[in-house]
């Protein structure tokens, strides 16, 4: 008889090093795909997407190689390089200032909240004034990187700077809630909590204007249909009340399996980069590094810096 392997528990440190391993690939295997919103088109030209791909030339992000990120996670690399160089601390200048030079020398794609934002500063607004009015999920989506960065911090300080980091370039109150939400749920899950119990008990607390008890309830509504059709029920673009009430679709059908939800979040179209990255994060910290696909790791183009920078902060 062979022996069973039996896995260790998760550690704290796992479960961190999963979140960001975990938004970073999630991002990155959206490259083909992402903002394609027919469903049918994706299967014909990708077959079911299982790998890390180039970026097709006729995308949103043509000239990206397998293992890049969209422009979503280009940002999560940003707010990265900026922890790392201060001391793992969210100096909103630096990342500001950062964040600005990115824009100035990458040809990344530039969506409607970046040029919104790029403009407020070049007219001179501060930082706490230049961010968008954007409504979209992108701009809560990429604080994988500080939620490593501030574990060590009380909840209220972290509550703080990803409403902060968010504010940068979302100022409107519902992606500032989302991104609450988000931490909330991974405070959780870093208890121990399953997945749908944290997204039950983070819907449940108060938020400014996000409804996510009533979104939740929505999505429990379609149960029964296949994950792609949900999705597309509830809505493949951008904006908060379509993207975040997807991702609790794809999280309650999927929330056992972190690859499994990351190929079928990719398969179900639209703003899938954006849904991806939070729910890296999310299952991530639930299941820890070890349940990322090795091969999505060792594919993305910025493994070495994610490295590094997890070394730089202590993990």
């Amino acid at each position: 008889m062979d022996a069973l392997t039996v896995e260790p528990p998760l550690s704290v440190r796992e479960r961190y090093a999963g979140l960001l391993h975990g938004a970073l690939v999630a991002d990155s295997l959206t490259l083909p795909a992402h903002w394609i919103y027919d469903q049918a088109e994706i299967e014909r030209r990708f077959g079911r997407i299982t790998e890390l791909q180039d970026a097709p030339a006729d995308g949103y992000h043509s000239g990206k190689q397998r293992g890049a990120q969209t422009h979503y996670g280009d940002q999560a690399l940003v707010l990265m390089e900026s922890l790392e160089a201060c001391g793992g601390n969210l100096v909103m200048d630096d990342f500001a200032r950062r964040w600005r030079s990115f824009w100035d020398q990458s040809k990344s794609y530039r969506d409607h909240a970046t040029k919104e934002t790029l403009a407020h500063l070049q007219e001179g607004r501060g930082l706490t004034r230049a961010g968008s009015d954007s409504t979209e999920l992108g701009g809560a989506s990429r604080i994988a990187p500080l939620l490593l960065a501030l574990r060590n911090e009380d909840q209220p300080t972290i509550i703080a700077a990803v409403r902060a980091q968010t504010a940068l370039t979302h100022a409107t109150p519902v992606v500032l809630d989302a991104a609450e939400f988000i931490t909330r749920t991974v405070f959780l899950l870093l208890k121990g909590v399953s997945t749908a119990s944290a997204l039950h008990m983070a819907a449940a607390l108060p938020y400014r204007v996000l409804p996510a008890e009533l979104w939740l309830r929505q999505v429990e509504d379609l149960h029964d249909l296949p994950t792609a059709e949900a999705v597309a029920k509830l809505g493949l673009s951008c904006a908060m009340e379509k993207a975040l009430p997807a991702v609790f679709a794809i999280l309650l059908r999927h929330g056992d399996n972190l690859e499994t939800a990351l190929i079928e979040n990719v398969m179900a179209g639209g703003d899938s980069a954006a849904r991806g990255l939070v729910l890296g994060t999310i299952l991530g910290a639930a299941y820890g590094r070890r349940s990322v696909p090795e091969r999505w790791i060792a594919a993305l183009q910025a493994g070495a810096r994610v490295e590094a920078y997890l070394k730089a902060v202590g993990l």
